[in-house]
């Protein structure tokens, strides 16, 4: 009884409508006028033109605040939470990947900090908040998670508050159709890099597993198949269902230092977040599983993802599976194989271990990392060499 032995929470939601059409769920919510929160791309391919003509159809009036930005300011929020309260919106739709999400959840966040200020007050009433995730990555359509830039301090603020939570998400894949195939590749490691440190998390739950044991499966399964034709909805769909549940998964049980050294490198080099995931994870899984609790997860999680660990080392096949992915859509196998130069790892190395050892990830990774075997780890990840024991200097 060791794992039931004081109460804990696990949180169901939004309400999540996936499937072909599955926009046409707009016209059901009993919206008269709505507020979308989104950047300048979606209007320019098209993409916000498919929201609109669902909304024209079904009589829904909208406002359109496009000024999102990857890594969105607080100058950007608090411009969006003016436009809120102008308006006055039924509902929020973020329309977009992370960086839309997270601005519509930090508008939601401060909106709710201004609410209680003026108690009694009509000056912000919380809208009912839809999602419509436009990348099958994030996951940020199910978390309570969110991250904006302070422009002035140059520092990322993380929030965290489930108000932020959406009501409701919205899959279609027909909204994820026009993904450029490197994109494709890149988010879809980032959703089994959610996965697999969900799964493992030193935080982990019954319910967590479930979820990130499928993800994990659909991401084997339809991926490659989603990279390589990028008009195949059904693997596309398939892929935003594992985004979903992998994003459900760590929202409850936490990540590892996967993320804590992605965040640090994509900071510093700014490469796409799931493509750093991507380069760290094989490394991340070899090192973890020098554990042996960790060694037999990742044995069960293969036997959840149908893969038959025939070497009978669960970490190295774990390891291998993901090599042999990141190789078939052409993802680098090390930071200096994606063009970072080495004087310029050598310079920034100890600010990046620095970042990583207090990002809020490493708190729950299987192994409770020195600062001598995050570095062993991270220059693996640069060489891209398989050390698992540090080099005391």
């Amino acid at each position: 009884m060791a794992k039931f032995d004081q109460t804990r929470f696990f949180q169901v939601k939004p309400a999540i409508y996936y499937g072909m059409n599955a926009l046409d769920t707009l016209g059901t919510l009993d919206l008269t006028h709505v507020c979308i929160v989104t950047d300048a791309g979606m209007v320019k391919f098209g993409i916000l033109k498919k929201i609109t003509d669902v909304l024209d159809k079904y009589g829904i009036t909208y406002d359109v605040f496009d000024d999102v930005q990857p890594d969105p300011t607080t100058d950007i929020v608090q411009k969006g939470l003016v436009n809120l309260m102008l308006k006055k919106p039924q509902a929020l739709i973020a329309l977009g990947g992370g960086s839309s999400i997270d601005s519509a959840k930090a508008i939601i966040y401060y909106g709710n900090a201004i609410r209680k200020m003026f108690s009694g007050s009509d000056v912000y009433q919380k809208p009912y908040f839809i999602a419509l995730p436009t990348t099958a990555g994030t996951g940020s359509e199910v978390t309570e998670y969110a991250v904006i830039t302070d422009p002035v301090r140059n520092t990322k603020i993380p929030l965290t508050d489930p108000q932020m939570l959406p009501d409701a998400a919205i899959l279609d894949p027909r909204l994820i159709e026009s993904v450029p195939a490197g994109a494709t590749a890149a988010t879809g490691m980032d959703v089994l890099t959610h996965a697999v440190e969900a799964y493992s998390s030193t935080n982990n739950n019954p319910f967590a597993r479930c979820y990130a044991a499928k993800a994990a499966e659909l991401v084997f399964k339809s991926l490659y198949d989603a990279y390589e034709d990028a008009h195949d909805l059904n693997a596309k769909a398939s892929m935003q269902i594992a985004s979903c549940m992998a994003g459900i998964a760590f929202n409850s049980s936490g990540l590892g230092i996967t993320h804590s050294l992605a965040h640090a490198i994509g900071s510093q080099w700014h490469l796409p977040h799931g493509l750093a995931n991507a380069i760290v994870l094989p490394y991340v899984v070899l090192f973890n599983g020098q554990d042996p609790y960790t060694s037999s997860v990742y044995g069960r999680l293969l036997s959840a993802m149908g893969i038959l660990n025939i070497s009978g080392n669960a970490p190295q096949m774990l390891m291998r599976s993901i090599e042999m992915l990141n190789r078939e859509m052409n993802i680098p196998k090390s930071l200096q194989a994606a063009g970072i130069d080495e004087a310029d790892y050598m310079e920034n190395r100890g600010a990046i271990i620095g970042k990583a050892m207090n990002d809020v990830c490493t708190k729950t990774n299987p192994i409770s990392p020195s600062i001598e075997q995050m570095l062993m780890v991270l220059d693996n990840v640069y060489y891209g060499t398989k050390n698992i024991e540090p080099e005391m200097e």
